[in-house]
């Protein structure tokens, strides 16, 4: 099996490039496989960590525990990665990481516990992205460092040595320090480029963050695509009666707008790369294992709709919520109602994190408390939404419901005593000047498309969610469901 996610794939992506792609990539894919194309999320997700992790465990972040790609530690008063883990040593990274945190199974932990003989790899852009598809038992993880290395952590014993052996190669640092060239003319494209230089979309001197803007170039996935080739020669996959997992994470947003909008070349040359390299990955499948002995599943993650600058050019209100500043003031009036201790301690994420060892030191009504919170936020411009963790968790209804869907996003311990959320279209910015538009409350979607194993070509309308896709996994593979799983397998025969 091969699991691909792609992040900010979209279904209306697929049917305006669909005559731009070549027969072998994505086509090969939509002309060929079982579409599900109304999978929805049913949760909030502040970043696709959450997407992927909710994917593989079947269940949502209120229970698998990956509310975001950060949580905030108390221990260090700041934030850290979700992966982040001083108990192991990094390699090829100077940062120790785990699942641990990933707190219920995944369908790849229960292939291996359902038999040891199967092999698991994760290759992704991002170690948060690669440690929650390859779960608590795979065989190797690795992922794009920002030390310029294909680096992984000894949770998992060891590094494969086609990932050693990439890195004594070069070719990464190689690909870092390359113009993005787009892969045809220009004049061939149907969007024009956000940016120009001289015939290339990216040039990497005149970028002050080099990697964080490298990963959302077309060479990060063809170093993700060129991995996935060596895992599957080199570890011998599909080789025998052992079903292997190799989980891809590929990306199609750009450094510049991390939305749902295809309007640039920059991004249309993302498809089209991709769209090669794919078609590479499935030559050396047919090749040495063969498509009909291969699951092919591709789906993707959430995006925001539209960029703040789409939104101001038609008329739409925007803003920024300036979490430092809001913290500033918030602090200063509950210093004048209980004393001059920090009270707040920290926001991100529309997470706002109480001192709640101060609170019962001093023994304050944490009632009373809450509800100055939440009414001093609620007159905050750009606000739209305002809620105490404790409150969220009761929520019931339909999954439409903001509520229910905010109660689906939460983890105690990770998630902040309230929770804010801000108007469509206002960005966020934390105490640390971080900015990132707020994940869209809007019900969001993703196609789901399954290929490969002699499946025959069929369109599923029935509307499931991003939950139901493990359990679908699980049934085909015929291992149980995921510890926590709240989905249902998918109908595969409900042709249309």
């Amino acid at each position: 099996m091969v699991f691909i996610t792609v992040d900010g794939l979209k279904n209306e992506h697929l049917s305006i490039l669909y005559n731009r792609f070549g027969e072998s990539g994505f086509k090969q894919i939509i002309n060929n496989g079982v579409y599900v194309p109304n999978v929805f999320f049913n949760y909030i997700a502040k970043n696709n960590v959450s997407d992927l992790a909710s994917i593989c465990t079947a269940t949502t972040p209120s229970n698998n525990g990956i509310v975001s790609n950060r949580i905030f530690s108390n221990q260090n008063n700041n934030f850290i990665s979700i992966v982040d883990d001083t108990k192991y040593n990094g390699i090829y990274s100077s940062v120790g990481r785990s699942p641990k945190n990933l707190v219920t199974t995944t369908f790849t932990d229960n292939l291996k516990i359902s038999n040891p003989r199967s092999k698991v790899f994760s290759i992704a852009l991002t170690p948060e992205k690669a440690i929650v598809m390859g779960g608590h038992n795979a065989d190797g993880v690795v992922w794009l460092d920002k030390e310029v290395n294909i680096s992984s952590t000894d949770f998992y014993k060891k590094i494969p040595i086609w990932a050693t052996d990439f890195n004594e190669s070069g070719i990464m640092n190689n690909y870092l320090h390359s113009n993005w060239v787009p892969m045809y003319s220009l004049y061939t494209y149907i969007y024009k480029p956000f940016y120009e230089l001289n015939g290339n979309f990216y040039v990497p001197s005149k970028n002050k963050d080099m990697f964080a803007n490298f990963i959302y170039t077309a060479y990060a996935n063809s170093i993700v695509g060129e991995l996935a080739e060596k895992a599957i020669l080199q570890e011998d996959l599909g080789q025998d009666s052992a079903t292997d997992i190799l989980c891809l994470n590929f990306n199609v947003n750009t450094f510049f707008n991390n939305t749902a909008e295809l309007n640039s070349a920059e991004k249309e040359d993302l498809y089209l790369s991709l769209d090669d390299d794919l078609k590479m990955l499935f030559r050396i499948i047919n090749e040495k294992i063969k498509m009909s002995n291969t699951l092919i599943v591709l789906t993707g993650t959430q995006t925001e709709p539209f960029s703040q600058k789409t939104l101001t050019d038609n008329n739409l209100t925007v803003g920024k919520f300036d979490g430092k500043k809001v913290v500033a003031l918030l602090n200063s009036f509950l210093m004048a109602k209980y004393g001059q201790t920090r009270w707040i301690l920290n926001y991100a994420d529309g997470n706002i994190f109480f001192n709640n060892a101060e609170i019962d030191k001093k023994n304050i009504d944490r009632e009373k408390f809450k509800s100055e919170v939440i009414r001093f936020l609620a007159d905050i411009q750009g606000v739209g939404f305002v809620a105490a963790y404790d409150d969220l968790k009761k929520a019931n209804g339909d999954i439409a419901d903001i509520n229910v869907r905010l109660k689906n996003s939460l983890f105690r311990g990770r998630s902040g005593d309230v929770i804010v959320i801000l108007n469509a279209g206002w960005s966020d910015i934390d105490i640390d000047g971080n900015e990132s538009q707020i994940a869209s409350t809007a019900l969001q979607q993703t196609p789901v498309f399954f290929y490969g194993l002699n499946m025959e070509k069929s369109t599923i309308e029935q509307q499931y969610f991003v939950t139901d896709i493990a359990p679908t996994l699980c049934k085909i593979l015929q291992i149980p469901y995921p510890n926590s799983s709240t989905g249902c397998a998918i109908n595969l025969y409900n042709k249309h």
